[in-house]
């Protein structure tokens, strides 16, 4: 397990002085990352071979939220990896030692030349130790898109949606989504599916919509494919 502490600062609060969920995520990218690099396995050693990590899917289960000014711990483990897949747990401790906030997620390791999946080295995995699954509530299946979404204005993807690997980071996706719910919803469980990437200049064609008590969101490319779809419940 990897953790590193953290005060909730003004800039990850909203106007109620609880943490955004962009925050959250954020947070929990920092701590992979983290991770990652203090083992030796982060961005120095992927990009000489080529590779890099993309997300597949999140599941952020909250608690309650973190508020601004409170002092948290943001911890990860990854608890499994099959071929070129990486499943890795998050959550978020406040100072009793609670957890908060509860995350699951998949990734995928890709060849970045060619953007193929590539299949993970025998020796990784060793690096970050074995762990089993948080206890959790987690979900299966697909997300369903509203026959009843509608479309909203066309979002062009520009410098500062980037990460260091050039394509759109998965926060900025969550973003965009969450800037069409209603002021007084309030998220308690996120569901992501990343299908495609978007990179520079690239043109976001959102589609949002609510069914089953549900809001969701795919942000589509001009062939009205998802790049992501994301569930607030």
């Amino acid at each position: 397990m990897y953790s590193f502490d953290s005060r909730v600062g003004f800039s990850k609060v909203d106007f109620k002085k609880k943490i955004t969920i962009n925050g959250i995520v954020d947070y929990f990218q920092d701590a992979s990352t983290f991770h990652s690099e203090d083992l030796g396995v982060g961005y120095d050693y992927l990009i000489p071979r080529k590779l890099g990590w993309v997300i597949n899917t999140w599941q952020i289960d909250i608690v309650r939220y973190p508020m601004y000014l409170e002092r948290v711990r943001i911890c990860t483990v990854p608890y499994k990896f099959r071929g070129f897949l990486g499943y890795r747990n998050f959550w978020i401790e406040d100072e009793k030692g609670e957890k908060i906030v509860k995350a699951n997620s998949m990734w995928s390791l890709i060849d970045i030349e060619n953007m193929k999946p590539a299949k993970v080295p025998e020796d990784l995995p060793g690096v970050y130790g074995s762990a089993e699954p948080m206890d959790m509530d987690y979900e299966n299946g697909k997300i369903r898109i509203p026959q009843s979404a509608e479309k909203r204005n066309e979002i062009v993807v520009e410098p500062h949606f980037l990460d260091p690997n050039k394509h759109m980071n998965n926060g900025q996706y969550v973003n965009i989504a969450a800037s069409y719910l209603p002021e007084e919803f309030e998220i308690k469980r996120l569901r992501a599916e990343y299908r495609n990437q978007a990179f520079l200049g690239d043109r976001i064609n959102p589609v949002f919509g609510f069914e089953d008590g549900k809001y969701v969101a795919s942000l589509n490319n001009e062939e009205g494919k998802p790049y992501s779809v994301i569930e607030f419940s």
